[in-house]
């Protein structure tokens, strides 16, 4: 956990711009930093790249994306994010950061693909022989992982978007010989600042 507020803190100095423009007469573009914020519902544990083991409850979804940072514009200017996907089921819920590319593909039409790291709730591994009980049963190999994202999304009103997306967190079985990992789908609804 002390890792994860420390990555937490970390991404807040590098997005968190110097300079608020909230009270000297002009418009911010921006609130505190954010791009946007995002919510939304998603299908749990649905096994496209695996078996579904932790049931098909819904999940909640919450992520702040920030503004794009120069520290990262050696990578195509990426936009830092913060989320948290809590499942309903008692299953393995998430805790993630990363950075999202976004583009508009039309004048109301995105894409967004993310890379990142997450932290789960759910079961490292089982004692050998031990079977998993209860709602956590996914065997992951390890509580951090790499969470990749794809979104695609509609920009109405200006600022409100609404987006269909697939997330897979594994950690490629480099950590381990278990990696079981977990897919989710489902829909969210954006406000840009």
């Amino acid at each position: 956990m002390r890792a994860l507020l420390t990555y937490i803190f970390c991404v807040l100095i590098v997005t968190i711009p110097s300079k608020i423009l909230a009270f000297d007469g002009k418009t911010a573009k921006n609130f505190l930093g954010l791009y946007e914020v995002k919510q939304g519902v998603l299908a749990h544990d649905r096994g496209w790249f695996g078996k579904n083991r932790e049931g098909f409850g819904p999940d909640y979804n919450f992520e702040l994306m920030f503004n794009d940072s120069k520290f990262l514009k050696f990578l195509g200017s990426p936009k830092p994010i913060l989320g948290l996907t809590q499942t309903s089921t008692g299953g393995s819920s998430l805790y993630y950061g990363g950075i999202t590319w976004d583009k508009n593909i039309s004048k109301n039409w995105f894409v967004a693909g993310t890379t990142g790291i997450a932290y789960t709730n759910g079961l490292s591994k089982l004692p050998q022989g031990e079977e998993p009980k209860g709602d956590k049963k996914i065997q992951f190999g390890s509580k951090w992982l790499h969470r990749g994202a794809v979104e695609i999304g509609w920009n109405f009103y200006g600022n409100d978007t609404i987006s269909l997306m697939f997330s897979h967190v594994s950690h490629g079985s480099m950590l381990d010989n278990k990696n079981q990992g977990m897919d989710e789908f489902g829909v969210r609804y954006g406000y840009r600042f």
